[in-house]
């Protein structure tokens, strides 16, 4: 109540009762008591105006930062890619920007070395023009800033869902990692070295694809530029481990495709099966010309196939992946490739390799406490050749892996890795020629 206006009629009363009966003096103490109560229920109803004023404005506030910067949903994902590069798909706002970033510490209890970097930081942004015209694009800034690529850049044509176009720079739809390598989306601290140097993850070419899903299949087909296996570093280096392990994974050229041949065209298509819950079975395959031959022979031709399988159930998860590579015509790229001023001789060159892994993990920390972050343990075993069959030399020797380790999500879309890995590489085909090795590692990894 308004105190000055009570005190107003006090004053006024007394100076009334001096010329007013008793019951005059009653009828005005009465007016007074209501006239209290209006303005008791006026202000009452000015606070709780100005209580729904603010109501409505913190509503409106948090309405447009929603439309205006959308958060990830993780179990929203767009033909295969990973929950923060769909974000564009299902944003609000025409302008959509997410991303993700790593970081690694390692050591090797062998020779005592310890590596650390910051490994990736990448930048999606994506641009809705429409409903159905969709850009998405992601910039990697890989090991501190010393390399810099876009490994996507493309527009998804949305026209049904069992029908849509891609064109543009996209990733190449093979294997569970290279699709899927959010940090947030694979537990080991690296990826598995068989989609690394098989299935060189994460691979992105220029090209054409076709996507689509039922309510049971999902599917992608399509044409990209080919993995060339005559290929030198695009700096004018020439690079003498392309006979090695990464004879594949160097044969990328991700986007930068001046001096390519015409004839330089891979095909690739993938078909996955999703009708039980929690379950995905699939395949893919790519098969392209090799790129032109470096000595005059007839050029070959990369194919890679690859089987995959994935099932999980509240914290329990398992997958699995097998892949083989062929090179037809491997002595094609035998001899001295020369770029520049400066020339090589490269005496021998893989002419397939083969590999798969396992791995397993469990969600330990709902039997500890009553929380929503997640501990998952995990095992992985890999088991590959990167050249069992050599052009011109000895093939390679089988190597194994054990890794072990657990991740800590603090959050859903931040994660804290470590792990110990145990390698036996028999890298020179002698049985009795192993090298050990033993590698503790650890890494920071988030989406957003």
């Amino acid at each position: 109540m308004n105190k000055s206006l009570l005190l107003s009629s006090v004053a006024v009363m007394a100076i009334i009762s001096t010329s007013v009966n008793a019951d005059e003096i009653s009828d005005l103490k009465t007016q007074i008591k209501e006239l209290g109560k209006r303005l008791e229920t006026i202000e009452n109803n000015n606070k709780t105006n100005a209580e729904q004023t603010q109501t409505l404005a913190d509503e409106l506030i948090n309405t447009q930062n929603a439309t205006s910067f959308s958060t990830v949903d993780m179990s929203k994902t767009e033909a295969g890619l990973g929950a923060a590069a769909s974000k564009v798909y299902y944003s609000k706002n025409p302008l959509s920007i997410g991303g993700y970033g790593e970081i690694h510490f390692s050591h090797s209890k062998n020779s005592g070395i310890n590596d650390t970097e910051v490994n990736r930081f990448v930048p999606y942004i994506g641009y809705k023009f429409s409903d159905n015209i969709i850009l998405n694009s992601e910039i990697e800034f890989e090991h501190g800033g010393e390399e810099v690529s876009v490994e996507q850049l493309y527009l998804d044509f949305l026209i049904d869902p069992v029908f849509n176009v891609r064109i543009g720079h996209q990733v190449v739809p093979m294997g569970l990692v290279s699709l899927n390598h959010e940090p947030v989306l694979f537990n080991t601290v690296n990826r598995p070295d068989i989609e690394t140097y098989i299935i060189p993850s994460t691979w992105h070419e220029n090209g054409i694809t076709f996507h689509g899903k039922t309510d049971i299949l999902n599917y992608s087909v399509g044409a990209v530029v080919a993995l060339d296996m005559g290929l030198a570093e695009h700096d004018g280096s020439l690079d003498t481990d392309t006979y090695g392990k990464n004879w594949i994974n160097n044969g990328r050229r991700g986007g930068y495709e001046r001096d390519a041949q015409t004839s330089n065209l891979g095909f690739v298509a993938r078909i996955d099966y999703t009708g039980i819950n929690g379950l995905l079975v699939g395949t893919s395959l790519y098969t392209g010309n090799a790129g032109p031959s470096t000595n005059g022979k007839e050029p070959g031709r990369l194919t890679i196939g690859e089987l995959h399988a994935q099932y999980q159930t509240e914290g329990f998860k398992i997958k699995g992946l097998y892949t083989q590579a062929h090179l037809s015509h491997a002595d094609a790229y035998l001899g001295t490739h020369t770029v520049g001023d400066t020339s090589l001789l490269f005496p021998v060159h893989p002419e397939s390799a083969k590999g798969g892994y396992v791995n397993l993990e469990y969600n330990i920390l709902p039997h500890l406490m009553q929380t929503t972050t997640r501990l998952p343990v995990f095992f992985q075993y890999e088991n590959y050749n990167l050249a069992d069959s050599m052009a011109g030399g000895t093939p390679f020797g089988t190597t194994e892996s054990f890794t072990y380790g657990l991740n800590y999500f603090p959050h859903p879309q931040v994660v804290l890795k470590g792990e110990y890995t145990l390698r036996h590489d028999k890298n020179d085909g002698d049985s009795a020629n192993y090298i050990d090795e033993g590698i503790y590692s650890i890494a920071l990894g988030f989406i957003f």
